[in-house]
């Protein structure tokens, strides 16, 4: 098997049943060469303006003291300062940690802004951009858009039930919500002058005013009240860290009712303040429980479990939907990383960017995160910053010491540069910050340890958990909100309240698909025909006629028994192999590959091209695919050495694998599904972002035959790095093209497209983008074959968007309690959105942890299709991809688009060879 590699930005790991082959482990160019950073000494970083680091909350306030205020303008000043928790959390500020210059810094004592990740979308980023809510200017000024509704659905009476199969009750995770806030709610702007950048400073500053402006909420930039403010509204408060005053406006730009969309984001506002009560920390957008953690001492880990919530109006109304989530913490520091990198030897400085570049840390102080986007090794912990708040210059060291009692242990350690988000530049922060390696602690896994078998699966004991641990954590959840005063308190004055226990659901099982061999059938075994293959021909052979592998000498003697296993069990599918020429390499080095490549090939032409590799070694095995499959236009088969040594069955199991994938390489079709013959054309689409986020590689696949089960394949590399593919036009008409050519000069009757998942937001591109382009690549199509005398071809079209990470879950409740529901489940009901086309989809079998289903979203369908087809023909196309027999998480098409996207944009960047286009070589 070609290896799959590290998971990459938005593309997949590979499929499953993958592991164990071929595989090689290739981790993308993090060694980006900044070479040695000319950055100014800023002053220290303030603690807020970390990314993606343990943010604070959205602010819920009640009536308090009186304080002075303006309702005209007339300037009247408050003389009450903040409480006593005001005054902490601006002097956590006012010594904010060393690293970053802040606007606020620069032109005051106010600090940079904390932006959370939690807002929601602003007042009317509702269906259609219709705004329901009075609105007014700087509503959503520097809000970030979430949960735009777009809707998919026919129209409010469609009905996308399906209903074949046999019922089963499942639960989910989701709580109802009975009671729900029922006020009147006005939204002011919130402006500060001078600016003040840290939202904790900005909470602080507007506390002072509850008596003025009742009971709030306040998220940083917008405030929540019942209580219509007079206009124009001028407060003044005085800022501790320095007794400036700052003046606080607020403009009406909002009022919303109950039945608004945006009332969503007022609940989910009050949801996350009550998180916040139980002395959660909070990590981006999610909450976690340090109290809650588990140590890996042998693996010098700790794994902190948390929750991931949100409130959306579904089906029938609004859920409160909760997922048990866990991040992995390391032990180590930036500076452990740097000295095994020096204990290595070689270029220092080189290492240390290949290493740490792109990684992300948190800081032991003050639990921020950060990524490393350079390294600085011209400066140390010694290096001085101008401390602007006393007026001198001190070393980081001195800061560290006075500020938060730590002694640096190493001063002579470079510092790490992280460089400001394009939203940190828009809000004006656009200083680096410098941190010290030594107090940063890395997060998530390293390569080296995501090989390592035993800690791989010490950590999938902890984060992978079955589905009655997940129910009673789910319970678990509910009765912390129902125990706590406070959180109790809070959501009875706005009031909210949630069932006490997780929803039902009336879900389907769609019968097993029948497997097709030659003169052979049978029913899955949940999901899983393995053994079942071995003793059958293959639906559609080919013949193997010349073929070549090359090897390290020494590898010789073991490859040879190797090759008579393929024999043997190509012999019992009906795939004959002849002896290959066997071409021993003295040297292994990449360019030795090469040249022997070149050589061979320019003397004889060969079908296949074997490699055996000694290790694991991207670029001999990046070289090796772009000869062969770029250059001179024949698929390739890459092996390494540890994979044809073992026990006996192993190897046959191994062997078995391999066989199926060169002959499918080369156009066999060892199984098919039962389905009715139809002239449909089904597409699978994703696109590839590499590491360094310069380019973005698009690959199309198109079935050319009734059964789906032969692909037209095209790729495009995209210059500016865009998901939404500008070149659908051109993958569509060159796979009509093939398709006329395949079906006797005809054209599919309908076109289904499914698209690896894109966001809520740009599904309205997507259609203007994408669906377009199929549109007018059929017509070009129909003038081009004067098609049916015409000259007008308009298929039906259906264009389905499908994602894998999402954080519903069910669980099939019995006498024993929650178990994993069986493959082919369908849920399309209850916890589906209201405003969509959808449903859901378990199609594998797992038996460590909780399944997790597939979302489909048919965003654009003129085709007819009923719901129940739609359904089954989803889960007929996760049996037809060749790399494993058995059932994927997604349709065949997708996984095999994401694998031709991985091996282009990972290994080659360069078209393949268009003699390639209706074999499957990305295998």
């Amino acid at each position: 098997m070609d290896p799959a590699g590290r998971a990459r930005g938005r593309s997949r790991g590979r499929g499953r049943g993958e592991e164990g082959l071929d595989t090689l482990t290739r981790r993308p160019d993090l060694a980006q060469q900044h070479g040695i950073a000319p950055y100014t000494t800023q002053p220290p970083h303030a603690t807020g303006r970390a990314r993606g680091g343990m943010h604070q909350e959205p602010e819920a306030r009640g009536p308090a003291p009186s304080s002075s205020h303006s309702g005209t303008g007339s300037g009247s000043r408050t003389t009450s300062g903040p409480s006593t928790r005001d005054t902490s959390q601006e002097l956590s500020y006012a010594g904010a940690a060393p690293g970053r210059a802040s606007s606020a810094l620069r032109s005051g004592p106010a600090a940079p802004p904390v932006v959370s990740s939690t807002r929601a979308p602003p007042p009317g980023a509702m269906a259609g951009g219709d705004t329901t809510a009075s609105m007014g200017r700087g509503a959503s000024r520097g809000r970030e858009q979430r949960d735009v509704q777009i809707y998919t659905r026919p129209s409010a009476e469609f009905v996308k039930l399906g209903k074949t199969g046999s019922p089963i009750p499942v639960t989910s995770n989701y709580f109802e919500l009975i009671k729900r806030p029922d006020m009147h709610l006005l939204q002011y702007r919130v402006d500060f002058v001078p600016d003040v950048d840290h939202i904790g400073v900005r909470k602080a500053l507007i506390r002072v005013h509850e008596n003025v402006l009742g009971k709030y909420l306040f998220d940083g930039t917008l405030l929540y009240n019942v209580t219509r403010l007079p206009q124009p509204l001028e407060l003044f408060s005085k800022r501790v860290s320095d007794g400036s005053d700052v003046k606080v406006n607020f403009r009406l730009v909002g009022e919303i009712h109950k039945e608004d969309a945006t009332y969503t984001t007022v609940m989910n506002i009050i949801l996350r303040r009550c998180l916040g009560m139980l002395n959660l920390t909070m990590w981006k957008r999610d909450y976690y429980d340090p109290a809650a953690l588990t140590e890996i001492p042998q693996h010098f880990l700790n794994v902190w479990p948390g929750y991931l919530t949100t409130i959306r109006h579904h089906e029938d109304g609004f859920l409160l939907g909760v997922e048990i989530i866990h991040k992995v913490l390391r032990r180590d520091t930036a500076l452990d990383v740097m000295d095994r990198m020096r204990q290595s030897g070689g270029d220092i400085q080189a290492l240390c960017k290949a290493e740490l570049l792109g990684k992300v840390v948190m800081t032991h102080y003050n639990k921020k995160t950060y990524r490393i986007d350079d390294i600085d090794f011209t400066k140390n912990p010694k290096s001085t910053f101008h401390l602007r708040k006393e007026d001198r210059d001190i070393s980081y060291l001195e800061y560290y010491s006075t500020r938060y009692n730590l002694t640096v242990r190493n001063a002579s350690q470079p510092m790490l540069v992280s460089l400001p988000s394009r939203r940190d530049k828009n809000r004006g922060d656009d200083q680096p910050v410098y941190l010290i390696p030594e107090l940063c602690g890395m997060t998530g896994l390293s390569d080296d340890q995501k090989k390592n078998f035993n800690l791989m699966k010490d950590v999938g004991n902890i984060t992978r958990v079955m589905p009655d641990k997940r129910v009673e954590a789910l319970m678990k959840f509910r009765r912390r909100l129902a125990d706590n005063p406070k959180i109790q308190e809070e959501l009875n004055s706005w009031g909210l309240d949630f069932a006490k226990n997780i929803v039902s659901c009336n879900a389907r099982v769609i019968p097993a698909q029948t497997i097709q061999q030659g003169g052979n059938s049978f029913p899955t075994q949940e999901g899983d025909w393995s053994r079942s293959i071995q003793r059958s021909r293959m639906c559609v052979s080919v013949e193997l006629h010349d073929w070549i592998v090359f090897t390290p000498t020494a590898m010789t003697h073991e490859i040879r028994p190797f090759i008579a296993m393929m024999k043997q069990v190509g012999a019992q599918q009906g795939f004959n192999i002849p002896e290959p020429n066997v071409i021993p390499m003295q040297m292994d080095r990449t360019s030795n590959y090469v040249e022997a490549i070149r050589t061979e090939c320019s003397r004889r032409e060969y079908s296949l091209i074997f490699c055996v590799l000694r290790n694991a070694r991207a670029d001999t095995y990046a070289s090796i695919k772009k000869m062969t499959i770029s250059e001179f236009g024949i698929p390739s088969q890459v092996i390494t050495g540890r994979n044809i040594k073992g026990q006996q069955n192993k190897l046959l199991s191994i062997a078995t694998k391999v066989m199926i994938q060169v002959a499918s390489k080369l156009g066999a079709e060892p199984w098919r599904v039962a389905v009715p013959q139809t002239k449909w054309m089904v597409i699978g689409y994703d696109t590839y972002h590499d590491a360094r986020q310069r380019k973005a590689v698009g690959a199309f696949v198109a079935s050319i035959n009734p059964t789906f089960s032969r692909y037209y394949s095209s790729v495009k590399i995209h210059e500016n790095n865009e998901e939404i593919s500008p070149s659908f036009k051109d993958h569509l008409f060159g796979a009509l093209k093939s398709y006329y050519i395949m079906n006797e000069k005809t054209l599919p009757e309908k076109i289904v497209v499914y698209r690896d998942g894109v966001g809520a937001g740009d599904i309205a591109r997507l259609k203007d983008t994408e669906v377009a382009a199929l549109r007018e690549a059929c017509s070009d199509a129909g003038a081009r074959t004067n098609y049916l005398g015409t000259g007008v071809y308009r298929p039906p079209i259906a264009f389905i968007v499908v994602s894998k990470r999402i954080n519903t879950r069910f669980f099939a409740m019995s006498a024993r309690g929650a178990g994993n529901p069986p493959c082919g489940t369908v849920v399309d009901n209850k916890v589906t959105l209201n405003e969509r086309f959808d449903f859901f989809l378990v199609s594998q079998k797992v038996t460590q942890g909780t399944v997790s289903p597939t979302s489909y979203n048919i965003i654009e369908d003129d085709t007819g299709i009923a719901p129940d087809i739609h359904q089954r023909l989803a889960y007929a196309l996760t049996h037809l991809y060749y790399n494993w027999p058995g059932t994927l998480r997604i349709p065949a098409p997708i996984q095999y688009a994401h694998k031709l996207a991985y091996l282009v944009g990972e290994s080659m960047m360069t078209q393949p060879h268009e003699g390639l286009n209706r074999l499957p070589y990305y295998l």
